[in-house]
């Protein structure tokens, strides 16, 4: 208290009620001696106007405290705006890349187009088409990282919401703070108007007290409302990264998908190949057994003139023609043989390429390798 060397500015709860109480016991012999009545009340002023000079510090404080949570509001904005320019270039990136991939797989079905034209080049255009396949494979692993990379930005937005909820709780308790105080300070008001009647102005000075305090309440609030907003932008953001990176792995699938038609589609065009050699022996063939009934019908026509005709001077045409039919039969009899038994090696091979369990494990070789998960 005063009288023991103590400021009423450094008391505070119990210790302020009993300098009061004491305050208004001595107020009698207080009121007799005039003089220590107005140096009490001198001191008292000057204790306020101290009070009051730490109060205007004090408000100065929160006023740059404010003023660098909204220079920190702003910061974050302009992170945020180029957070949102990246995703847009990003996803600028991934249309160009499935633009490339589509443009590819046309470029795929023309060279496929060209491949039933040339089929004596089929064998080493399948080598480059298995090339272009490990290739694709390559592409896919790629991509699957690219996904995996989505997914752990996506992880951080998600951490990033996570923090701005907390610090939109702590936003709720520090006015929960500031409206606790402000009951405190009205009922202080209140104590001090039954207490004394001759401090009509520190009620009043009380009272703008108060009033400053709900404008600050209300600030507060306000600046709570635009935290929440904040964070239900900042769940959006969120939520539209998340359908990006979903529409991201999309494209991913779709285009292994056509990676594994092209998969399919060269090996319908080794097929395609060999059926056409196949073609080949077998029209081969034909010419063999042409050449075998040429041979027959000039045995044939020579054996009719030399028993039409007899022995004479016609007898070398007709010994000749018998010979070239002899010789067509020999050479028609070997190149057949040879045929036959290339022709047996590349049926067995078809139906080994052609049977239902080689393409099924085709099929799971190419999934396999191209590693296809659902979406």
């Amino acid at each position: 208290m005063p009288g023991k060397g103590k400021d009423f500015s450094s008391l505070a709860g119990e210790e302020l009620l009993k300098a009061m109480d004491d305050w208004a016991e001595r107020r009698e012999s207080l009121a007799e001696d005039r003089t220590k009545l107005a140096q009490f009340r001198t001191r008292l002023a000057e204790e306020r106007t101290a009070l009051a000079h730490k109060r205007t510090e004090l408000a100065e404080g929160r006023t740059k405290l404010a003023e660098g949570r909204t220079e920190l509001a702003g910061k974050r904005t302009a992170l945020a705006e180029g957070r949102t320019n990246l995703a847009e270039k990003r996803t600028g990136l991934a249309e160009g890349r499935t633009a490339l991939a589509n443009n590819r797989t046309e470029f795929a079905q023309k060279r496929t187009s060209l491949a039933e034209g040339r089929t004596q080049l089929a064998e080493k255009r399948t080598g480059l088409a298995e090339g272009r396949t490990e290739l694709s494979h390559k592409r896919t692993d790629l991509a699957e990282g690219r996904t995996k990379l989505a997914e752990g930005r996506t992880e951080l937005a998600n951490n990033r919401t996570e923090l701005a909820r907390n610090r939109t709780s702590l936003a709720e308790g520090r006015t929960n703070l500031a409206e606790k105080r402000t009951g405190l300070a009205e009922g202080r008001t209140g104590l001090s108007q039954k207490r004394t009647e001759l401090a009509e102005g520190r009620t009043n000075l009380a009272e703008k007290r108060t009033d400053l305090a709900e404008g600050r309440t209300q600030l507060a609030d306000k600046r709570t409302g635009l935290a929440e907003s904040r964070t239900s932008l900042a769940q959006n953001r969120t939520e539209w990264s998340q359908k990006r990176t979903d529409w991201a792995e999309m494209r991913n699938k779709l285009a292994e998908i056509r990676t594994r038609m092209s998969g399919g589609r060269t090996g319908l065009a080794q097929s395609r190949t060999n059926l056409s050699q196949y073609r080949t022996i077998l029209a081969k063939q034909r010419t063999e057994l042409s050449y075998l009934r040429t041979g027959a019908t000039l045995i044939a026509l020579g054996t009719f003139f030399t028993r039409y005709f007899g022995f004479g001077y016609w007898s070398v045409i007709d010994g000749l023609i018998l010979f070239t039919g002899v010789v067509s039969i020999v050479m028609a009899v070997k190149l057949f043989r040879k045929s036959f038994f290339i022709e047996r090696k590349l049926l067995v091979r078809l139906e080994e390429e052609l049977a239902s369990e080689a393409v099924e494990k085709r099929m799971e070789n190419a999934i396999q390798a191209h590693r296809f998960g659902t979406f």
